[in-house]
């Protein structure tokens, strides 16, 4: 199954750093994440020098999955331009265009 995360919650770096992350680099997640998309504070996670950002900016490269950012979140934090490069910051268009590009079947807000 195709997944893409939706992160909201303010628990999002624990649940990444403690679950998904571990789960995804050891091949044990059980379903494939194509993309990510993150909003709120979680836009900081993608700001240089954060290690969870790091790593998971890492293994988007590695395995091919997306991450964006919502740009008016990145932007009413000051953060907008600022992120780590091949993270994108966007909009729910562009959440939905890449979604679909890249097969999501399931999207789980977290």
């Amino acid at each position: 199954m195709n997944v893409v995360y939706v992160f909201t919650s303010s628990d999002a770096s624990v649940i990444l750093e403690k679950m998904i992350i571990p789960q995804v680099e050891q091949g044990l997640h059980g379903a494939k994440v194509v993309g990510m998309f993150f909003f709120y504070d979680n836009t900081f996670l993608f700001v240089p020098d954060n290690p969870i950002g790091a790593k998971l900016t890492k293994l988007s490269q590695e395995l091919g999955f997306f991450i964006i950012c919502c740009n008016f979140c990145t932007q009413m934090r000051g953060i907008d331009g600022r992120l780590f490069a091949g993270v994108e910051e966007g909009c729910f268009p562009d959440l939905y265009k890449k979604a679909q590009e890249f097969g999501a079947e399931q999207v789980i807000s977290l």
